[in-house]
């Protein structure tokens, strides 16, 4: 039986707590150590402990602490849900520690609980865009092996303790780093897919990421940049811009030595914009929360790997521009 930590009480955070959670015959521990300032926070058999404690001084406490949050099914229907916060304890013995963190944050939480964590323990980091992977700490990199989680399930949250399951999807698994065993890859992948299908495992997440990233990085600048809802960008009038952006992409995949097919990209990402088309991107949603974007590991990767192998991206790089001046 595993023992899992969760990172992350966002949408997709809370979304995989809520599926995995039932699966007691095969979790033994399952715990979220929420990322940031929270609200709600509910010790064992009171509210006396103050929320804006939990990120950092969660680990500290004697008792089990718990936090509460409601979740909207695809049917329509809702429930109260809570989880354990994370306590050293949980860090000590994790067996599988999920990261579903923005991009951006990956770096700092891994550093502020590589030291808790047990030399086995495989990280899952499950993010939008790519380039996090050389944030990673050289020894945190080579001490433990891990796996990609890509998910296009549609989840919202529209408050914060409050996360709505808006459309069903698929997810991939993949190995980043290190090494796994057959038997690991059969169990996990399992695991997944009874809490969440449909899942996949590939031996080349990598190119998975790629098509992710392509996707997003046309949906999600263009929709925060214009305040339009996902469906709009396969407007006539954004035809050569995203023509321009996938071109650029594949330019930069080729130096990486990834092989991708740009009309084959262009028909995906107009395929996951009109079946989204009613939904606000991530990006446009972070832009009108005056949040921080993810545009850095989005648009400003392609830009980076363009300054690397001396390639032009003039379109993804004026995105970048553009939205990190939000």
């Amino acid at each position: 039986m595993l023992n899992i930590v969760m990172i992350g009480q966002g949408a997709m955070g809370l979304l995989w707590h809520r599926h995995l959670q039932p699966l007691t015959a095969q979790i033994s521990s399952l715990s979220l150590l929420p990322s940031r300032k929270s609200s709600q926070s509910m010790p064992q058999h009171s509210l006396q402990h103050s929320s804006q404690h939990l990120s950092r001084q969660a680990a500290t406490y004697d008792t089990p602490v718990y936090q509460q949050y409601s979740y909207t099914h695809l049917q329509g229907l809702s429930e109260q849900c809570c989880y354990q916060v994370t306590q050293d304890q949980q860090l000590h013995k994790a067996d599988m520690v999920l990261l579903c963190v923005k991009s951006y944050q990956v770096k700092s939480v891994l550093s502020d609980i590589s030291a808790k964590l047990n030399k086995n323990a495989i990280i899952i980091l499950a993010h939008n865009g790519m380039g996090t992977l050389t944030d990673i700490e050289h020894g945190l990199l080579h001490q433990h092996t891990i796996l990609a989680l890509l998910t296009t399930h549609g989840c919202v949250r529209p408050m914060p303790k409050h996360i709505i399951h808006t459309g069903s999807g698929n997810s991939d698994l993949g190995l980043l780093s290190g090494s796994i065993t057959s038997t690991s890859i059969e169990n996990i992948t399992a695991l997944f897919q009874q809490a969440l299908p449909n899942v996949q495992w590939h031996n080349n997440i990598v190119e998975k990421q790629w098509r992710k990233l392509a996707v997003n990085c046309v949906i999600n600048p263009l929709t925060a940049l214009y305040n339009i809802k996902n469906g709009e960008i396969n407007s006539t009038k954004f035809t050569d811009i995203k023509t321009a952006l996938i071109n650029e992409l594949v330019q930069v995949a080729s130096a990486e030595q990834y092989q991708l097919n740009r009309e084959e990209l262009i028909f995906l990402v107009n395929q996951v914009a009109s079946a989204t088309a009613k939904n606000c991107s991530s990006m446009r949603a972070d832009i009108l929360a005056k949040r921080k974007t993810e545009i850095d590991y989005i648009n400003g990767y392609i830009h980076r790997l363009g300054i690397k192998h001396h390639i032009a991206t003039p379109q993804n790089t004026q995105l970048w521009q553009q939205l990190k001046q939000h």
